[in-house]
């Protein structure tokens, strides 16, 4: 394994005006609350955690790690529920693009991993109640994700290969509900700008051993931009079962089918000056859009004995069928039949003695993909000659162990995790194996009580996906073997402080990474991404989170203040050495004040600063930074049937002219995707 000198690039420049108003911000927010506590009730008192996340029972304070968790149970009844990104502004570190092409799919990165994915998300495992829903080469999306049931999320921040492997520079752990909380049946119709209309039906059932959910949405909106729009049915089943008070077995089942979700296509900025809307005219002649049919299964077992041991396997499979139109003939046609299965388990044991709690936890996964990939002809939205078929393997392999020492004061938590992957196609004669070992450590102290400054280091790696390596530039059949996984060493120090109504957490991080991969285009391809490795990386900065509640009101802020760099110390250094990142800003600031009554009416503001970044890695082409506001609102009316509640919100209240996707590298300065302008939703839901 390289080692990295640290050296003395660790600065931070808090000088700027959205760093110095933010860090008032969360001083005021915690001194405010805590002059208040005799007017606080129980009702709103925050609670401390444990994580599902961290994969031990640890509590969230307590944990060496950057960690962030969203509670969605007292919000969701406020939101549009048509994009994850609705939900994650407040976690520091993590930026979202890419919300409004439903093509493409949300774009996620956390301290830049995921920053280079074309569609979908990149660098960053997504598991959802337990099961990955990112597949063995590290691709995921969000499309097929119940928005409507979410519960809460939790967001681990950095990278975390020595627990989940293979993409994990960061942890997007989904959990949804069990089941309705007072209701057995939900109804729930939303209505918005740009022709959007959506149907949700979600019925309950709960027997003394069993609980089940059954959740159907169908959503159909035309989009912002000339061709953009969005047709998707979801159906989602989650069913729960108690054999005994030790031991249980949950099952989950996903069906989602898109029938069309088109791509207006990246504009210059001489086409968004005349026509925001316009779609790009090759991406219409060409008919761009993609198809999605996915089935995904999920089985999972908890087992305890006594009040040492636990154990957790599960098994799932997942079938994606993808067909899918690029603006462009040769190969501009997609068809991809996706088969993905695989299990886990892990055996933990707990330990009490004295002051002292002792935990360590085993496991492995192992996982297996197979796509066939076909590309045909695309003559102008007319589907031609068969130009490229193959069958795709990856294939991977883990196992790990985990062990962590509490006493009052200390915590120390160490993990190592082995990981091989086996990559290969019908038209490549020999498989490309890679093998990797992955450490961390952490270590947490009490300071004073419910007060925590934290170390750590770990690591990470990121392999090839499939679609990546079946881009070749010369544009035959294979794998694109040139390219090789990047790496990625972080070093992590902060302070959390929890409070009877308030949590304060600052984070300083410095990262190295080696063999970035970043997407490009041809000319002869226009519309189409290949990759390459950009040499090395390095990424430091400032992360500060804060949370209140004061009777009526909750209050929660956010600030991230980084630099991404193209690291101009190492000899394998690209030609942008020096150069920022594209992709990623270097600010972001995010504010929400929420307002409830007696009488249940909610209200919600909510503020971002998101600061300029670059849409090239020579940094020619810069993007401007922007600020959006947001406002909810919701009122319940209680009747002797059940609940009634209506709901609506105003996005981007200021009318902000900003870009909602950024197409990195491409050809011809075609970057821009211009987001929504001002823009309303409501709708009304009802529960018996």
């Amino acid at each position: 394994m390289q080692i990295y000198k640290i050296g003395v690039r660790m600065k931070i420049v808090l000088g700027q005006k959205w760093a110095f108003v933010y860090l008032v911000v969360l001083f005021f927010m915690s001194e405010f609350v805590g002059a208040q506590n005799t007017s606080l009730t129980s009702t709103i008192t925050l609670k401390e955690v444990a994580l599902k996340v961290s994969k031990l029972n640890t509590p969230r304070s307590v944990l060496p790690f950057s960690l962030s968790v969203i509670n969605l149970n007292e919000v969701q009844a406020l939101h549009q529920q048509l994009s994850l990104q609705e939900y994650l502004g407040a976690v520091p570190g993590l930026f979202s693009l890419n919300a409004n092409n439903y093509a493409q799919d949300l774009r996620i990165s956390i301290r830049g991993f995921g920053a280079r994915a074309v569609f979908g998300i990149r660098g960053i495992k997504i598991i959802v109640d337990g099961i990955p829903e990112t597949t063995p080469d590290g691709q995921g999306q969000l499309d097929n994700l119940p928005l409507g049931l979410l519960q809460n999320l939790e967001v681990l921040r950095g990278p975390s290969a020595s627990l989940y492997g293979n993409a994990s520079g960061g942890v997007l752990y989904l959990n949804t509900l069990d089941r309705l909380e007072g209701e057995s049946v939900r109804v729930r119709s939303t209505f918005g700008a740009f022709g959007l209309q959506s149907y949700q039906l979600s019925t309950s059932f709960k027997t003394a051993k069993t609980t089940s959910l059954f959740h159907f949405n169908r959503t159909k909106t035309e989009g912002y931009r000339t061709f953009s729009g969005l047709q998707q049915n979801i159906f989602n089943a989650k069913i729960k079962h108690e054999f005994s008070a030790t031991s249980s077995l949950q099952a989950q089942l996903n069906y989602t089918q898109s029938p069309r979700a088109e791509d207006a296509g990246g504009l210059t900025m001489d086409e968004v000056l005349t026509d925001r809307v316009q779609a790009r005219q090759r991406n219409k002649d060409y008919d761009t859009f993609e198809q999605v049919n996915q089935f995904k299964l999920g089985l999972r077992w908890l087992q305890n004995w006594r009040s040492q041991w636990k154990w957790d396997t599960y098994a799932f499979y997942s079938l994606r069928d993808f067909y899918g139109k690029l603006p462009f003939e040769n190969g501009g046609i997609i068809d991809l039949y996706r088969n993905y299965y695989g299990l886990g388990s892990r055996l933990t044991y707990t330990e009490k003695k004295n002051n002292f709690v002792h935990r360590w936890q085993i496991g492995t996964e192992t996982a297996l993909q197979r796509d066939q990939r076909d590309r045909f002809l695309n003559q102008k939205g007319e589907q031609g000659a068969n130009v490229f078929s193959q069958e795709e393997r990856f294939g991977s392999f883990g196992v790990y162990i985990l062990d962590e020492i509490q006493s009052k004061k200390w915590l120390l938590r160490t993990s190592l995790r082995f990981d091989h992957q086996n990559v290969g196609a019908d038209s490549v004669v020999e498989n490309q194996t890679y093998s990797v070992l992955n450490p961390s450590i952490g270590i947490s102290y009490a300071i004073v009580e419910k007060q925590h400054l934290f170390f750590n280091f770990s690591t990470s790696f990121e392999t090839p996906a499939l679609s990546e390596l079946s881009a070749n530039p010369s544009g035959e059949e294979g794998l694109n073997l040139n390219l090789d996984p990047s790496r990625a060493l972080n070093y992590e120090v902060g302070w959390k402080s929890l409070g009877a109504n308030s949590r304060l957490e600052a984070t300083l991080f410095y990262i190295q990474s080696s063999n970035e991969i970043l997407p490009y285009e041809l000319e002869a391809f226009p519309g189409r991404s290949f990759y390459r490795n950009t040499g090395a990386t390095q990424r430091y900065g400032l992360e500060l989170f804060g949370e209140a509640r004061w009777r009526e009101w909750k209050f929660q802020a956010s600030l991230t203040q980084a630099t991404y760099l193209f690291d101009a110390a190492n000899e394998d250094a690209s030609e942008w050495e020096g150069n920022r990142l594209p992709g990623i800003p270097n600010a972001q600031a995010f504010l929400q004040v929420e307002y409830n009554t007696t009488s249940e009416w909610q209200f919600q503001l909510t503020g971002e600063h998101i600061g300029k970044f670059y849409a090239n890695n020579s940094n020619t082409a810069e993007v401007k930074g922007y600020q959006r506001l947001r406002f909810q609102v919701r009122k319940g009316v209680d009747f002797s049937w059940g609940q009634l509640n209506f709901f609506g919100g105003i996005h981007n209240l200021l009318n902000a002219t900003y870009f909602d996707n950024i197409r990195l590298n491409a050809f011809g300065a075609r970057h821009y995707e211009p987001a929504p302008v001002r823009n309303l939703f409501g709708g009304v839901s009802f529960g018996f």
